[in-house]
């Protein structure tokens, strides 16, 4: 069945949605011998997991991911569409417990973690009763949709004592970490200029997606990432990503920013961009550029220009050029690369990597690598760049605080 009614965010995150008890969709005993929290299982899994959102990006990611993960075991899903909830519960294998109000899934003790993979106006308030709650927390990116959301998330980070990692998994891919292995050697010499270019079809059209009413866009519901206030804006909801590696290539976090966007193609009522450029300067004396548009052929692909070479990765090309020494005679000295991630079962490698250290950082006290600094200083560089435009004019990285 189709969801075809909206659902406010109050309903969401209250329960006011009808609130179900933990329900087993096929059957036989539930959660029986599940231990309680803070310790393993009898069957040695450290990682007792609940999926708060059973979207897209909950039930084809993460649940898939989960069960390649070591030490983790799904024991409950939540979503307020009934039919979501099946679909996904349909996809574990197992008896599960179902929710339709999130705050019993974080009641039940037998959860010690949690996955939230909501719209992204709701992490702010999922995240802090989690943290609340006790629990170990993977929070899909980004950190909230505005600015304020970033701030209070990172203070709840800062001041909690489970582990908490965000979604930011691209620096897993073999790709952007080979070329951070060839920068660090030294192959290209300091790296200088920085173009990536990404390209993809409009968001997800599915007739299941959430929706949202913005008072803001009139009374119609429509599909949260058309709605800035649900989503942060096309930056933050798709580029913070790429800004990320971006920043990871550069060695450190820029010092300006200018941004140029708008709405091009799609006229329909929503006031997320559907184009973007991106022009970070980076004290390091690193300049990175980055373009996005919602309505060209599917590309990312980035170069990265330093004083005595380049690293291509387009396509399928994966490249690193030596240039001659000034004076000397001949020309480039090219070189394919391999770049091909290894086989993960099916699942995204990168994601899979996220659940690796995320066990990791809860055996170990180490902290994540994928954490809260990384995700709001992403989303602070979207926050910027939309700031840019509206001032057509080049903002510093302290001016945050003036940003929409």
């Amino acid at each position: 069945m189709t969801e075809t009614k909206s659902v406010s965010r109050r309903s969401f995150l209250t329960t006011a949605a009808v609130a179900a008890a933990a329900v087993p969709l096929s059957g036989g005993p539930l959660l029986a011998d599940a231990p309680r929290a803070g310790g393993e299982s009898q069957g040695g899994k450290s990682l007792r997991w609940g999926i708060i959102g059973t979207g897209n990006r909950g039930t084809y990611t993460h649940l898939p991911t989960m069960k390649e993960a070591p030490e983790s075991e799904l024991l409950a899903l939540c979503d307020i569409a009934p039919d979501r909830l099946h679909t996904a519960a349909s996809h574990v294998g197992h008896d599960v417990a179902t929710y339709s109000d999130y705050q019993k899934l974080l009641a039940n003790p037998d959860i010690n973690a949690v996955v939230i993979s909501t719209p992204n106006l709701m992490h702010r308030q999922m995240l802090r009763d989690a943290i609340q709650a006790g629990k170990h927390v993977l929070c899909e990116k980004p950190a909230g949709a505005t600015p304020a959301d970033a701030a209070e998330m990172k203070r709840d980070v800062d001041a909690a004592k489970t582990v908490i990692m965000f979604g930011m998994q691209y620096r897993n891919n073999v790709r952007p970490r080979k070329i951070v292995e060839l920068i660090s050697a030294g192959e290209i010499g300091k790296p200088k200029y920085i173009v990536q270019n990404c390209s993809r079809g409009d968001w997800n059209l599915s007739p299941n997606i959430w929706r949202y009413t913005d008072p803001k866009l009139g009374d119609k519901p429509m599909n949260w990432r058309f709605s800035h206030a649900a989503s942060g804006g096309t930056l933050n909801e798709f580029s913070c990503h790429y800004l990320d590696l971006l920043h990871w290539f550069a060695g450190g976090l820029p010092d300006s920013v200018w941004g140029e966007g708008g709405i091009s193609v799609y006229h329909d009522g929503r006031d997320t961009w559907d184009h973007a450029s991106v022009t970070l300067h980076y004290p390091s004396d690193v300049t990175a550029v980055h373009t996005l548009c919602l309505f060209g052929p599917g590309r990312a692909d980035v170069t990265v220009v330093g004083e005595h070479g380049s690293i291509e990765s387009v396509g399928n090309l994966f490249r690193l050029t030596r240039f001659p020494k000034h004076g000397a005679k001949g020309g480039n000295r090219i070189q394919e690369l391999n770049g091909s991630s290894p086989p993960s079962h099916g699942v995204d490698h990168a994601v899979l990597t996220l659940y690796e250290d995320f066990l990791t950082c809860v055996k170990t006290g180490k902290k994540p690598d994928a954490d809260v600094n990384r995700a709001v200083a992403a989303s602070r560089t979207c926050w910027l760049a939309e700031e840019s435009s509206d001032r057509r004019a080049e903002v510093k990285w302290a001016e945050l605080a003036s940003a929409r």
